[in-house]
Parts: C-alpha cells; sequence; structure tokens
C-alpha cells in the first residue's frame, strides 16, 4: 500500500531510530514475531496524537504505511492484526511502556509541528533530534 500523508517526513526519523533500538534490544530475547508486533504497537503509539481521533481507517492506513518501511508486507500484516504468543513474561510490560512512551513522542510532534500547516511536511528531521534546551529535555 502506497499511502501519502503530509507528516511522513515527521515520523520516519522516529520511525527508523526505534526499530534499529527494538532491534538491538530485543532481537535476542524474544521471537520475530514479537519484535514486529511490538514495532506496530510503538509506531500505533507514536501516531495515535495526531490520527487518533480521527477516522480509524486512516490511523491504521497510516501506522500501515509506517511499519511497512521496515517490515516485509507479510511481516507488517501479521504485526498490526495479530499478537504473537508472548515467549517472555515481560514482553506485555515492554509492549504498554513503549506504547506510552511513543504516545508520548508523538504529542511533542504534534505540539512542535502544526499539522494542519502545509509547511509542517517541510520541516524533516531538523527539529527531530535530541532536545536542545534543560526545558525541553524534561518533557
Amino acid at each position: 500500500m502506497d499511502i501519502q500523508f503530509p507528516e511522513f517526513e515527521i515520523f520516519a526519523p522516529k520511525i527508523e531510530v526505534a526499530w534499529t533500538a527494538l532491534q538491538d534490544r530485543y532481537a535476542s530475547r524474544l521471537t520475530g514475531a514479537e519484535v514486529d508486533y511490538l514495532f506496530a504497537c510503538l509506531v500505533f503509539g507514536l501516531t495515535s496524537p495526531a490520527y487518533g481521533e480521527g477516522e480509524p481507517l486512516f490511523h491504521f492506513d497510516v501506522c500501515r504505511a509506517l511499519v511497512t518501511m521496515k517490515l516485509p508486507p507479510d511481516r507488517a500484516e501479521a504485526a498490526l492484526y495479530s499478537v504473537p504468543e508472548l515467549t517472555q513474561p515481560w514482553a506485555d510490560t515492554v509492549r504498554e511502556q513503549l506504547e506510552s512512551q511513543a504516545a508520548k513522542m508523538g504529542r511533542a510532534l504534534l505540539q512542535a509541528h502544526n499539522f494542519n500547516d502545509d509547511a509542517a511536511a517541510d520541516a524533516g528531521s531538523r527539529v527531530l533530534g535530541r532536545p536542545d534546551s534543560s526545558e525541553e529535555k524534561a518533557a
């Protein structure tokens, strides 16, 4: 599926970093299906502040587009449509934490970019780096 939405450039760098972090941290301790599922949950959390109150199917399409940045279509569909049997008792807690942290990040992105402004898509990753001020770091 090839969906285009203005915020793709805003979310894409976060998706890249998230996938790498999940691979580094969990690939040796969880199954591939579990890591894929955690990734899909993280993407859902990240995009929920921007799309969660809107049309559910569009939000799902946005999630699918972002998940397929890193996963082949069959793995993306499995991650989005099913919950794998968890092999570690702590995996569900990790899922909850990832989704919650991603939602916080999504809210920060929403505040940093006016998603209704056509210029938001042009903002790119320049504002997605680490916060410069201690006030931003606390947020």
